[in-house]
């Protein structure tokens, strides 16, 4: 079984991956030439793609916290 460090450890290093795959998917949506370049219904799909996202990253970051703090217990 892995410590709660190491738990933390990795959660922290996906998260760290995800958000910056949020900030470049924010980024593309944000350029409508690469968005007109994809079209409309994938930039449709992508734009759907990220609210989940976002609360995975949300949750991601609550299960740190918590770990964290019972660690300090």
């Amino acid at each position: 079984m892995k410590s709660t460090e190491q738990v933390i450890k990795e959660l922290k290093q996906e998260k760290a991956e995800l958000s910056a795959k949020i900030e470049k998917l924010k980024k593309f949506l944000g350029n409508d030439k690469l968005v007109t370049k994809v079209g409309k219904w994938h930039a449709d799909l992508l734009r759907c793609q990220l609210s989940p996202m976002e609360d995975y990253e949300y949750w991601l970051e609550e299960r740190i916290c918590d770990l964290e703090r019972k660690l300090k217990k």
